[in-house]
């Protein structure tokens, strides 16, 4: 027995309504929404910029945090620095909200290299990356700038420059 005329042409008008209907349902179920993998490794950069501040302040000191790998933009940074010695109660702090990077600027004498606590602080949605350290500036024959981080009893010697990747907090 034969299909009546023109039976697969209302099947074929009924199925394919109901085909779209079903993929238009099930296709953001058979998408994998994958969450982009973290990137934000942001590091401080501690130098000495060879640049005179004023007659009295032969060099600057720069700090700058940045991401080491991308360009990612962070909702919150910032760089505290509080002095000690001569310099107690002397701050200088710069912060900033959703900016890719950010830097801090301040005077620095050869002839004085008392210690500032430095503190560096990146926030990205619900990550908090964090670095504490005493870091002292001094001149003899060039700068050597003494990193004692955070927890640490032994300073570390480096010429010129150093650099850290911030550490991620516990949420």
């Amino acid at each position: 027995m034969a299909a009546p005329a023109g039976a697969l042409h209302r099947a074929v008008l009924v199925a394919v309504p109901l085909a779209l209907l079903v993929l238009i349902f099930v296709t953001p179920a058979l998408i994998v929404h994958k969450q982009p993998p973290p990137t934000a490794l942001p590091v401080l950069l501690v130098q000495i910029a060879k640049q005179a501040w004023n007659a009295s302040y032969n060099e600057s000191a720069l700090l700058y945090v940045r991401d080491a790998v991308g360009n990612p933009v962070y909702d919150y940074l910032a760089i505290n620095t509080t002095g000690t010695g001569n310099y107690t109660g002397t701050h200088w702090s710069s912060n900033g909200t959703r900016a890719p990077s950010l830097w801090l600027k301040f005077p620095m004498n050869a002839t004085n290299g008392n210690p500032w606590n430095v503190t560096a602080v990146a926030i990205q949605g619900s990550t908090t990356y964090r670095y504490n350290a005493t870091i002292e500036f001094q001149f003899d024959q060039g700068w050597i700038l003494r990193v004692t981080p955070q927890g640490d009893t032994v300073p570390h010697d480096y010429s010129v420059s150093f650099s850290v990747v911030l550490r991620r907090e516990a949420p």
